[in-house]
């Protein structure tokens, strides 16, 4: 079993205890040295009086050259400072020299402090039973405060370690106090919803690619059975099929590493270059009827994952124009836009995250089968985000989609 004296709590307790043995120590002797010094000046005070009752006397003439009280002050006159009798050590002694008829005299008051220095360790030996034992008092008052504000993190730690894997939507109490503890709670559900939406995404992630990676497995599996079981032709025509479902599952792996690749948010290769000079470089392999149009605008980019995006989305238009695919490249507000028009059926802009989101397909007329697989436009915006940029959905003036992409010219990531 754990000692209530180990972690916060105990370091709360300890340093409580301390401080406050420490503060009481030195107001216990702060005060000690008050009260003697205020017994001493009251004794003094009062020798006094009794001076002044002998002088008094003296000079009425009454004869008076000697006074004691009850209270254990004594007051005498001598001739003078020669015949001052020596002190006592536990004495307190107060002299006054006084002119009478031409003589002179010295009133000598004594009072003893055997009292005052009774009290004194009376009290001495009251603080050393009173401040340690108001130290631990305070120690022990600390603790216990410092476990009540803790219990709500003992109990999210508890709550946290029944969660496992399958998450369960189980969450850590928020306790309204309106401190760290609440923010903390708040905090740690805040992180388990990111943590169960990632998985939850993860796992659809895993069930699409899988999906996507069969389907071509199945149709080359399919081929292959024809000619063991059927004796179909080894002819070009069967090895033509063949290398395109080959190509095809090669390009499902190669998008899923690029994005695997992305999400892990590895360092970019950037360095100056020009976007208007990778688009046309892309379109001359990938759509040579494209019109590319625009300015020159340098920025700091990864070349390749950038001429990647460019691809994908010029793939994306012609393979869903009627005729016309027209990709602008434009400056505003320090960003590079790449905007790629098509003439084919459009998408509808509030579809936006949808359209990039991955193994995504949306409305029949722009996604039935015509050879996607959903992760294109997804790789196209993770690599806007690894620099810092973003992607963009609109209605095209050629009646299509405008699918947009846009780059910092100064990059945050450089």
């Amino acid at each position: 079993m754990r000692s209530p004296l180990v972690g916060i709590r105990g370091r709360v307790t300890f340093t409580v205890l301390a401080v406050t043995a420490v503060l009481y120590s030195a107001l216990g002797t702060i005060g000690f040295v008050q009260i003697a010094n205020s017994g001493r000046d009251t004794i003094h005070e009062r020798i006094e009086e009794v001076l002044d009752d002998l002088e008094t006397g003296i000079r009425s003439g009454s004869g008076t050259v000697n006074l004691s009280t009850a209270d254990g002050v004594n007051a005498t006159a001598v001739a003078g400072p020669d015949s001052v009798p020596p002190a006592q050590s536990d004495e307190l002694r107060v002299l006054r020299t006084i002119e009478v008829q031409g003589a002179t005299l010295t009133l000598v008051g004594t009072s003893s402090q055997a009292r005052l220095t009774d009290s004194l360790r009376s009290l001495y030996r009251g603080l050393w039973i009173a401040i340690p034992l108001a130290a631990v008092v305070s120690a022990l008052m600390a603790g216990l405060a410092t476990r009540r504000a803790l219990r709500p993190v003992g109990a999210i730690t508890d709550l946290a370690g029944t969660i496992g894997t399958s998450m369960n939507g189980a969450r850590v109490p928020v306790p309204d106090t309106g401190d760290e503890i609440e923010r903390l709670a708040t905090t740690v559900n805040e992180m388990l919803d990111r943590i169960e939406e990632g998985r939850a995404a993860q796992r659809q992630f895993t069930s699409d690619a899988a999906h996507e990676l069969r389907t071509p497995l199945m149709a080359l599996q399919g081929e292959l059975e024809l000619v063991s079981t059927q004796n179909a032709p080894v002819d070009d025509a069967l090895l033509d099929r063949l290398d395109t479902l080959c190509r095809r599952l090669g390009d499902r792996i190669d998008d899923l590493v690029l994005l695997s690749t992305l999400d892990e948010a590895r360092p970019l290769a950037l360095a100056p270059a020009d976007l208007l000079t990778i688009v046309r470089e892309e379109a001359a392999v990938v759509a040579p009827d494209a019109t590319v149009t625009g300015a020159e605008s340098e920025a700091a980019l990864d070349h390749e994952l950038v001429a990647r995006a460019v691809r994908n989305l010029l793939v994306n238009a012609k393979r869903h124009a009627q005729q016309q695919v027209v990709a602008t490249v434009a400056l505003a507000d320090g960003r590079v836009w790449l905007h790629v028009d098509d003439d084919g059926p459009g998408a509808d802009p509030a579809l936006r995250d949808e359209m990039f989101r991955r193994l995504t397909r949306l409305d029949e007329a722009r996604t039935a089968d015509r050879g996607g697989a959903g992760l294109g436009l997804a790789i196209v915006a993770s690599v806007a985000a690894a620099h810092g940029g973003g992607v963009d959905l609109a209605r095209s003036p050629l009646g299509g989609a405008r699918l947009s992409l846009w780059l910092p010219t100064e990059n945050p990531l450089h």
